[in-house]
C-alpha cells in the first residue's frame, strides 16, 4: 500500500517536486491534468482547518500514479507548490570540477523563447547569444538541431523500411518522453508501433560519448553532458537504463529552460547583452528541419522531407494538414511517394491521443506514420519552458521557429554536411550496424511514473 502524503514534500518524481503545504487550492493543476492532458492524476481535498488543497487521487506519491512527467501542472502552479527538481547546483559543481569537460547542448525550441526571460520578444532567435552564454559559463557548446537531423536520418530510414516490409504500421514518433511513458503504461501491447530511434538529446549524448570523444581525443570519463530542454519529462528520460550504451550514461544532467535561466542570472550573465557567437564544431550544424522539432508537427514534417528524398529522389513540397473530425488536436494529410499513397497524422497534446490509439488497437488505423507531442503546441510549450500559465507567447514562438526554417540554407537533414561526414567516417548506414547500436533503443511495459525498469 502506498504511503499517504497529506502534508510536506513529495519528491518521488524524477522530474518535479510537490510541496503540499504551499498549495493554495487554486485547482489549476487539477484542471490542466484532467481537462487538457486528460491524465487525471489530481483531485481536491480538504485539510483539517477547512482549506482546500490538491493531491494525487490516492493521496500517495506522484511517482506511483499514471503521471507522465509532462510538467504542465508545474507550469500552471502560481505558488511553487509544484516546481522543477532543481539541479542548478549540480551544474555549477560540474563547471567547477577541473577534471571534467562540460559538453552543453540546447534543444531547438529553447533558442526561440529563452530571450523572454531577459526582456526580449517571444520568438526571437537567441541561438548565437546562447552559444556566447555557454562559453561564459564554461565548457563546449553543441546545438541539438544537429542531433534532431540525426534523429530524422534514423527515423525516416526506419519508416521507409517498415513501409517496404509492411511491418508494425502505423509507426509513431518517439521523441517525446512523456508520450513514450504514456504508451508504456496505457498501451503496452502497441509498443512495437513506436519508432526505436532515440530522442535528439539522447542521440546527442550517445554521439558525444562515442564519436565526439574519439574525434576530440578527450577521455570519455572526463566528459560531462548537460542538456538544456523545455521539458520536465526529459529528467525522467535521462535516467532510463534503456538509454545507456554499453553501460555508458548518455546524459549526466538535464536542466529545464527555467533552471538554465536561473543559472545565467545567478552568474550575472545577461543574455540580451551578449554578442552572438557560434556553437563549437562537430555536433552543431543543423537544418531547418532540425529546428522545427520545437513545435507540433515539426518532427513529422522534417521526417517526410528526408523520407521523400530517400524514397523518390525528390524534394517534398508543402504539406497541408487538415483537422480530423473538427478536432484541431489531430490533423492529417496524404502524400504521394511516386504513386504510393502515404497517410500521416499529427497529435497535438496527449489529451488527444486516445482516439488514435483505439484505432491502432482495433487494427483500423488509416495512418502509416503518426507524430505525438504531449504538450499542446509542442516543445515550445513544454512543461519546462517559460511563462507559467501564460500561453499567449506560444504562437510567436512557433512563428519564430518557422522563420528560422525558412531562412536556413539547409532545409533537409540530408543537407547537413557535418552529419553526413559523421555517417561516412563513423556510423555507416542509417538504422544499421553501429548507427543502430548507438542511436536506437527499446521500450517496455511500465507500471507507474517512477518506473525505470
Amino acid at each position: 500500500m502506498s504511503t499517504i502524503i497529506k502534508h510536506g514534500i513529495d519528491d518521488s518524481s524524477p522530474s518535479f517536486i510537490r510541496d503540499l503545504d504551499k498549495c493554495i487550492g487554486c485547482t489549476q493543476c487539477v484542471k490542466v491534468c484532467r481537462d487538457v492532458q486528460k491524465i487525471d492524476v489530481y483531485e481536491m481535498f480538504v485539510r483539517e482547518d477547512g482549506k482546500k488543497y490538491a493531491n494525487t487521487k490516492n493521496e500517495g506519491p506522484v511517482a506511483e500514479t499514471n503521471c507522465i512527467n509532462c510538467g504542465q501542472c508545474v507550469k500552471v502552479c502560481p505558488v511553487d507548490a509544484l516546481r522543477d527538481r532543481n539541479q542548478v547546483e549540480q551544474a555549477e559543481y560540474a563547471l567547477a570540477n577541473s577534471q571534467k569537460t562540460v559538453l552543453w547542448e540546447v534543444a531547438p525550441s529553447v533558442k526561440n523563447f529563452l530571450g523572454e526571460e531577459f526582456s526580449l520578444q517571444p520568438g526571437d532567435d537567441v541561438t548565437g547569444k546562447i552559444a556566447a552564454a555557454l562559453h561564459k559559463l564554461g565548457g563546449l557548446a553543441m546545438d541539438t538541431d544537429f542531433a534532431a537531423d540525426v534523429t530524422i536520418m534514423e527515423e525516416a530510414t526506419e519508416f521507409l523500411s517498415r513501409m517496404k516490409e509492411n511491418s508494425h504500421l502505423p509507426m509513431f514518433t518517439s521523441c517525446c518522453p512523456a508520450w513514450v511513458l504514456h504508451a508504456e503504461m496505457e498501451y503496452p501491447e502497441q509498443l512495437e508501433h513506436l519508432s526505436s530511434t532515440k530522442s535528439p538529446i539522447e542521440i546527442m549524448g550517445s554521439l558525444m560519448k562515442s564519436y565526439y570523444a574519439e574525434k576530440s581525443g578527450l577521455p570519455l570519463e572526463s566528459l560531462y553532458h548537460i542538456s538544456v530542454v523545455p521539458c520536465t519529462a526529459k529528467k525522467y528520460e535521462a535516467k532510463r537504463p534503456e538509454m545507456t550504451t554499453n553501460g555508458v550514461i548518455s546524459i549526466d544532467l538535464v536542466l529545464t529552460a527555467r533552471e538554465f535561466a536561473t543559472l545565467l542570472k545567478k552568474r550575472n550573465i545577461d543574455l540580451a547583452a551578449l554578442q552572438d557567437e557560434k556553437f563549437d564544431p562537430l555536433l552543431s550544424e543543423g537544418s531547418g528541419g532540425g529546428r522545427i522539432f520545437g513545435r507540433s508537427g515539426g518532427v513529422m514534417e522534417s521526417a517526410l522531407r528526408t523520407a521523400s528524398v530517400l524514397a523518390t529522389g525528390k524534394k517534398l513540397g508543402k504539406v497541408t494538414f487538415e483537422p480530423v473530425n473538427e478536432n484541431d488536436g489531430i490533423t492529417a494529410a496524404k502524400l504521394d511517394f511516386d504513386g504510393k499513397e502515404i497517410s500521416i497524422a499529427v497529435v497535438n497534446g496527449i489529451g488527444n491521443v486516445q482516439a488514435v490509439m483505439e484505432d491502432v488497437k482495433n487494427g483500423t488505423s488509416p495512418y502509416d506514420f503518426i507524430e505525438v507531442m504531449s504538450c499542446k503546441g509542442g516543445c515550445c510549450a513544454g512543461g519546462g519552458s517559460l511563462g507559467r500559465a501564460n500561453r499567449q507567447n506560444i504562437p510567436a514562438r512557433i512563428s519564430g521557429i518557422d522563420k528560422i526554417d525558412e531562412q536556413r540554407e539547409l532545409s533537409n537533414a540530408l543537407d547537413n554536411r557535418e552529419m553526413m561526414q559523421m555517417y561516412d567516417e563513423y556510423l555507416g548506414k542509417a538504422n544499421e550496424g553501429k548507427a543502430h547500436d548507438l542511436l536506437h533503443t527499446h521500450y517496455t511495459k511500465k507500471k507507474s511514473a517512477g518506473s525505470l525498469n
